[in-house]
């Protein structure tokens, strides 16, 4: 089962995972009819709440799914890591070879 490192998360993961979090508390507000977007006109505020809702749930589907070559290449690579395909030793040692590689310029 894989677990949780608090220590390997971002700044820009945490980030937005925060906004998420806000979109969707928003939305549920909304729904049960609390209001706490300070705006007189019921409809403007449904429509700010459901924009904001919108964009976090694409920004975080955008970065979070692999749409692009590389995550792809990446999601492959963890996959076969979780299946036991690779080893974590062998990623190490890519890693370190490509440190050394990297410190040689």
């Amino acid at each position: 089962m894989n677990k949780i490192k608090i220590e390997g998360i971002t700044k820009k993961t945490a980030t937005n995972i925060f906004i998420l979090l806000i979109a969707l508390i928003n939305t549920l507000l909304q729904i049960w009819g609390v209001n706490i977007i300070p705006i007189n006109n019921e409809e403007l505020s449904n429509i700010i709440s459901t924009l904001f809702l919108i964009i976090a749930v694409l920004r975080n589907t955008w970065k979070n799914c692999n749409i692009t070559t590389i995550s792809q290449k990446v999601q492959q690579i963890a996959d076969a890591i979780r299946s036991g395909e690779l080893s974590e030793e062998i990623i190490e040692e890519l890693i370190s070879k490509n440190d050394r590689k990297g410190k040689g310029k």
